[in-house]
């Protein structure tokens, strides 16, 4: 079934032009395949096409300026979709699950990416994050099993937790100057990651930060002051973490930065 972009409709006897699409107004419409929405629509709400099994595309004008959160949800045949111009955020949880997208052109003016946004898009390769980008929520690309680089701007300040867990494909990934901390789970089950620069601007490492990065062999932390380390943050198969030279006791003798006081050397 497809649902034309009608810029009215009529009830009661009475014409009415559609300006908003409610929340979960479609949801759960699993024969729905195409949508075409209206240029006078400007507000999608949460969930408004959620489960939409068999959709597999849709259009949306530039005259959409707000997309609620868990939008797309569900929607396992959507393949790619264009987003409008003026846009300025990728709402939370608005493509989870969107297993069948390969890709995506986020718009320049968007300046964040809330948690969950692409969670479990297991077959997008490849994402380009406009600069503008200064918040990524947590989870945001969690379960992207297929994407194999990402670019981070350098607006971003922080990596939430479990950001990129489980992408085991990503095998490089460039953190900011600007970073000052890094999440819980944030990379936790990047099995192809080898290696990794953290910053001098950060400051704490979360618990499991790194876990199960299988193939990461080597760390460089360019802070002078140990950051604060979580439990189980780096595996036992890293064997080679490059610091400071003037701080390389300090690591040493570090609150869970002891722990691997043998592999601790100079960068």
């Amino acid at each position: 079934k497809r649902t034309s972009g009608s810029a009215t409709t009529y009830w009661e006897g009475n014409d009415y032009t559609v300006n908003e699409i409610g929340d979960s107004a479609f949801s759960y419409c699993d024969t729905l395949t195409s949508v075409s929405i209206p240029n006078t629509v400007t507000i999608i709400g949460s969930y408004a096409f959620e489960e939409c099994y068999a959709l597999t595309s849709i259009t949306l004008p530039n005259s959409v300026t707000s997309i609620g959160g868990y939008v797309f949800c569900g929607c396992t045949s959507l393949t790619s979709i264009d987003l409008p111009d003026n846009m300025q955020s990728i709402s939370g949880g608005l493509f989870d699950d969107c297993s069948a997208l390969q890709s995506i052109v986020i718009p320049d003016g968007v300046t964040r990416i809330g948690p969950n946004a692409f969670y479990g898009c297991t077959n997008l390769t490849t994402i380009n994050i406009p600069d503008g980008v200064t918040s990524i929520g947590g989870y945001a690309f969690s379960g992207c099993s297929n994407l194999t680089t990402i670019n981070i701007p350098d607006g971003v300040t922080s990596i939430g937790d479990g950001t990129f867990a489980g992408c085991t494909d990503l095998t490089t990934i460039n953190i900011p100057d600007g970073v000052t901390s890094i999440g819980y789970r944030a990379f936790d089950g990047c099995s192809n990651l080898t290696t990794i620069n953290i910053p001098a601007g950060v400051t704490s490492i979360g618990g499991r930060a790194f876990e199960d990065c299988t193939s990461l062999t080597s760390i460089t932390v360019k802070a002078t002051t140990p950051p604060s380390l979580g439990s189980g943050a780096i595996p036992s198969n890293v064997t080679n973490i490059y610091v400071p030279a003037g701080s390389v006791d300090a690591y040493r003798t570090a609150d869970r930065w002891s722990t691997y006081a043998d592999n601790i050397r100079a960068i």
